[in-house]
């Protein structure tokens, strides 16, 4: 279809209406129907419904296609660290193919996958989240549909959140589909993207379409209520709220979205871009980075070690015959813990840093167990030097799935049978939650150390099950307590070994940073942190309360919210 080109009947004849436009609306009924084009940017509320929306006399149930191959209208790049926009690598400024069934309920726009998709793209997978329909008086009859989406880098976890918008009848008539990209988190790249894109609209049943509804309602019930952090002291008065955007640690520009968990609540802060308010906040994705190492693999092996006893401790050598010499004494847990003794440079973070390590990030199963397996030196005991090294994080996650395998089939997988089943279902986590950044080979291997994209209230329930769950669904134990008590700092004999600094411990794939000194406290506070790449914190404090922040500025501060949760409720025994 040559771009522009739409079957909309009845247009002339409403071409009063079309020329009445005083909403304000810069993407109008004109703009989406008549092929001009979006050299810039809008507003992101453009993207949403205005003040006085209604519901549509038509409801959408069937394939969107768009027309992606069109060389985007507007694409300028902001912040290019690695030099990836280069003649012999093109295609990081156009979008990947786009063909994907959606269905209504009530208002909300459900798309049947949410991603990240797999295709042949050479930069981007997409991802959907769940947008909005509405009508507006000076659309002419048509109904109007919103649509938050992400581009998330192939192979890494990089995401980029934009937004679409499009006109359609129950005829199958369809404009053509403004987006934009405006806010990202990622550390290395950054750029402004938007255009419009002709598009195809092919209405009728979708099939599986109740059970997606059902699963998408289900998880829109059990998301914990949320509340502007700027009310924080109408609950908890003198609360300062502004503790919680680390505002004095961190730029405001780098931030995707923060929150703070007190009791029931679950006090968020806006979604912030360029271009204004994110208006799908709740269906913002972000990245998991490092966190995935202890969410995935973390309670991986818990959730392993509490079906089958003794799994921790089974050596890597008998699960991954491409380990050989010098691994006969490495165990699951040391995997985990980053402390196989195998090791090239002695600092914590000299090895993930050297170039040798491009390999394993961009390679598929075999480059990555290879770099696991070969590519380091035996050097220590397991257990006494600790290297952070992510192919170890793979490394524990291929054992796994072999340990898993060898006792239930040659199709288990430990994430979707463990993780996803046992944990993942029960707190009630998003669909976008369920899927995995995977090896693109047959293997199909769950990368373990990153790769999960998540909505907040994923994140909030993840620190809610750590905190105040203490690890527990219905008052009932999922995990290996030895292995999550660990993580808590409550096995004085498994603290895991010193991290960045003395106050820091790392141990099953997560931290606990040790607080007392900066609060006073005459006994150690110890605060369970997730942290990922680029600037990505998740801090679960002894008083049952939670902090969290995507971001991607690279700045790893949370005191100024430690104080503060301190202050309304203290943490020292």
């Amino acid at each position: 279809m040559t771009r522009g080109v739409l079957v909309i009947a009845g247009i002339i004849a409403l071409s009063g209406c079309v020329q009445n436009e005083d909403s304000g609306r810069a993407l109008s009924l004109r703009l989406l129907t008549a092929g001009e084009s979006l050299d810039k940017p809008v507003q992101a509320s453009e993207f949403a419904p205005h003040p006085g929306a209604r519901p549509g006399s038509s409801r959408f149930s069937g394939r969107l296609r768009l027309h992606t191959g069109d060389k985007v209208d507007h694409f300028l790049l902001l912040f290019d660290e690695l030099g990836l926009i280069r003649p012999e690598a093109p295609g990081l400024d156009s979008l990947p193919e786009f063909d994907f069934e959606f269905v209504q309920h009530d208002d909300l726009l459900i798309p049947m996958e949410t991603g990240p998709v797999v295709n042949k793209h050479p930069w981007w997978e997409l991802v959907l989240g769940t947008g909005r329909v509405w009508a507006e008086d000076d659309d002419a009859g048509w109904t109007r549909a919103g649509l938050p989406f992400a581009l998330k880098e192939r192979r890494e976890d990089c995401t980029h959140n934009g937004l679409m918008t499009f006109l359609f009848r129950d005829s199958g008539e369809v404009s053509e589909v403004a987006f934009q990209i405006t806010s990202q988190t990622c550390r290395y790249l950054q750029f402004d993207m938007s255009g419009l894109l002709a598009a195809e609209y092919v209405p009728g049943n979708v099939d599986g379409a109740d059970e997606t509804i059902a699963t998408v309602v289900a998880n829109r019930k059990s998301r914990i209520p949320t509340r502007p952090l700027s009310a924080m002291a109408e609950l908890y008065p003198g609360a300062k709220s502004s503790a919680f955007g680390s505002v004095d640690e961190i730029d405001p520009s780098t931030m995707s979205l923060y929150g703070f968990l007190i009791d029931d609540y679950h006090f968020v802060s806006e979604c912030r871009t360029p271009y204004g308010l994110y208006p799908y906040c709740d269906e913002m994705a972000v990245p998991s980075y490092s966190t995935a190492k202890s969410v995935v693999a973390g309670f991986g092996l818990m959730l392993l070690e509490a079906q089958y006893p003794g799994a921790a401790g089974a050596y890597i050598s008998d699960l991954v015959p491409e380990c050989g010499d010098g691994w006969e004494d490495v165990t699951i847990e040391h995997a985990l813990d980053m402390t196989t003794g195998h090791f090239d440079l002695p600092d914590m973070h000299g090895d993930e840093d050297a170039a040798i390590t491009s390999a394993f990030f961009l390679g598929d199963h075999r480059e990555k167990i290879d770099t696991a397996c070969k590519a380091f030196p035996r050097k220590a005991d397991p257990g006494t030097h600790l290297s952070y090294h992510t192919w170890d994080t793979y490394l524990a996650g291929v054992a796994m799935t072999n340990f898993l395998r060898e006792r239930r089939g040659p199709d288990a997988d430990f994430f979707d049978d463990l993780v996803v089943d046992m944990l993942w279902e029960p707190l009630g986590l998003s669909r976008m939650a369920a899927e995995t950044r995977r090896t693109y080979d047959a293997m199909r291997q769950p990368y373990a150390g990153f790769g999960l994209t998540l909505l907040r209230d994923d994140i909030a329930k993840l620190a809610r099950f750590i905190g105040p769950l203490d690890g527990r669904l219905d008052n009932e134990p999922v995990l290996d307590r030895r292995l999550f008590d660990a993580i808590k700092q409550r096995v004085p004999e498994d603290r895991g070994l010193v991290a960045e600094l003395e106050t820091i411990r790392y141990n099953n794939g997560f931290r606990s940073f040790d607080v007392s000194s900066y609060l006073g406290c005459d006994e150690p506070a110890w605060v369970v942190v997730l942290s990922g790449f680029g600037g990505i914190i998740v801090a679960i404090m002894p008083n049952d309360t939670a902090y969290y922040y995507i971001s991607d500025g690279d700045r790893y501060r949370y005191l100024s919210a430690v104080r503060e949760s301190h202050r309304l409720r203290p943490m020292c025994s």
